[in-house]
């Protein structure tokens, strides 16, 4: 019975299963185009090349360019000031609100056109230009054409506020508050302390305008004399001769002149470091002007024999500690105060071995020459026969022949001080007999120091070598 109640199963297992066919579809014929890729491309070209362009304006254009694109330069400007005098004249009191008038009154608006100046503003405008069809100006003698004009109205009394006084004298009719004159500006001893304004077409000056000097430049006798030299460890230096010469007299140059009138020495410093500045002191300075070697210039013992051959007395830079140190530093061979007589010693024969054939040594360090070093320095330059130009003092007979600097004429680089300190040797020449003046190798340096040498004769002045206005030393203080 079990059997018979599974027979209608076995029959349902006999049935045949459904199948479910999918056909496939038939292609059509024709063009079959597919937009969706290319509208992706499309929009991504769109968009590169937007961002593209953003990116190379905002790199190669400049915030006017970016202005100019947008186009916002039909409208007044609101990026100004307003400036005292432009715009309308009643709100001159109120310079510190920005005008918005389309009358000007800022920085970015132009003169003339519908952004120009009130008449009032025009007023207030000296302009000495006549306008074209103005008549001719009548002779001094003729007699006038009309009675005179009114006077202007007096100015009212000052308030103390210049921009409510200037428009109160606007409003009055009368004329503009005169400028005061620009003063230039001193020192307490009357040095000027900045040059005058120059005009913008004149030339600067230059060696190349500088002419060479009249007269023949005879060379002077053959340096260095080998009777005056000995070798040490720091080289060949120079010594008084068997027979008593002094290298300092030996090697000067040689001068005989008026002994009623006042010498002036002047001497030119640092020559060596700079070619155009050498040679144009060598040869358009006059021969009795006194060249100065730096001893950390190269090929020195060329220099000087060239500084010879053109007639001129030859001096050694002694570099030494003066105002300013250590921001001013005299460099290896400089003498310092700190250091001791030995060392100072090293340094001066280091200098001394550096050049052969110079008369004597110039030292601007006035720091070093009032030290109590000073003494044995002046006196080792004694023991070699050359004298000494600056500051410091030795003992009686302890020191070479020497003389005091007067002046640094161009420690202040331009004209006005320039002229004031060569003035101030002039005086110091006439009142004392003789002066130094010591200068650096410039163009305007050396031309004003030309003009002033043509006047010297009717100063009563001459120029002279340096080693005519040394002396002996006869004791402490300044010689």
């Amino acid at each position: 019975m079990a059997s018979d109640s599974h027979d209608d199963l076995d029959e349902l297992d006999e049935e045949p299963s459904f199948e479910i066919v999918v056909d496939d579809p038939v292609p059509k014929k024709g063009f079959n185009l597919n937009l969706r890729p290319i509208l992706i491309g499309l929009l991504v070209l769109v968009l590169g090349g937007g961002l593209g362009s953003a990116i190379y304006l905002a790199m190669n254009y400049e915030a006017r360019d970016l202005i100019g694109l947008l186009d916002i330069g039909e409208s007044p400007p609101r990026l100004s000031l307003a400036l005292p005098g432009l715009g309308d004249v009643g709100k001159l009191a109120d310079m510190a609100k920005p005008t918005d008038t389309g009358r000007g009154g800022g920085l970015l608006t132009p003169p003339g056109g519908a952004g120009g100046a009130s008449p009032e503003m025009l007023k207030a405008i000296p302009d000495d230009t006549p306008p074209p069809d103005a008549p001719p100006m009548a002779s001094p003698t003729a007699a006038p054409a009309a009675a005179p004009a009114a006077a202007p109205a007096a100015a009212p009394p000052p308030s103390g506020d210049a921009a409510a006084d200037e428009l109160a004298r606007l409003e009055a009719g009368s004329a503009p508050a005169p400028k005061a004159a620009k003063v230039a500006a001193v020192d307490a001893t009357g040095m000027p302390t900045q040059p005058s304004p120059r005009s913008a077409d004149k030339q600067p000056p230059s060696f190349e305008s500088m002419a060479a000097p009249k007269g023949e430049m005879k060379p002077l006798l053959a340096a260095p004399v080998r009777e005056l030299q000995r070798k040490t460890q720091a080289g060949d230096l120079p010594y008084p001769g068997p027979d008593g010469r002094q290298p300092w007299q030996v090697y000067s140059r040689p001068w005989s002149g008026p002994a009623d009138k006042g010498k002036v020495a002047v001497v030119v410093v640092d020559l060596g470091l700079d070619k155009t500045a050498t040679e144009a002191a060598i040869a358009k300075l006059p021969p009795e002007v006194t060249l100065a070697f730096s001893p950390y210039a190269p090929s020195l013992d060329k220099w000087i024999k060239k500084a010879r051959d053109f007639g001129h007395e030859v001096l050694m830079i002694l570099p030494a500690e003066g105002p300013g140190y250590p921001s001013r530093d005299p460099g290896p061979y400089g003498l310092l105060s700190s250091l001791s007589p030995e060392a100072n010693l090293n340094r001066l024969e280091t200098v001394m071995a550096k050049g052969a054939g110079y008369a004597g040594l110039v030292s601007l360090g006035s720091t070093y020459g009032a030290s109590p070093l000073m003494a044995a320095t002046l006196a080792a330059v004694k023991e070699h026969g050359i004298y000494f130009l600056g500051d410091g003092a030795a003992g009686a007979g302890k020191g070479p022949p020497l003389a005091p600097v007067t002046a640094i004429v161009d420690s202040d680089p331009f004209k006005e001080a320039i002229d004031m300190r060569l003035n101030q040797v002039s005086i110091q020449a006439r009142t004392k007999g003789q002066a130094v003046a010591v200068i650096n190798a410039r163009p305007l340096s050396f031309i004003r120091l030309m003009a002033w040498l043509t006047d010297l004769d009717g100063q009563n002045l001459v120029l002279t070598p340096a080693s005519t206005v040394v002396q002996q030393s006869s004791g402490p203080g300044k010689s």
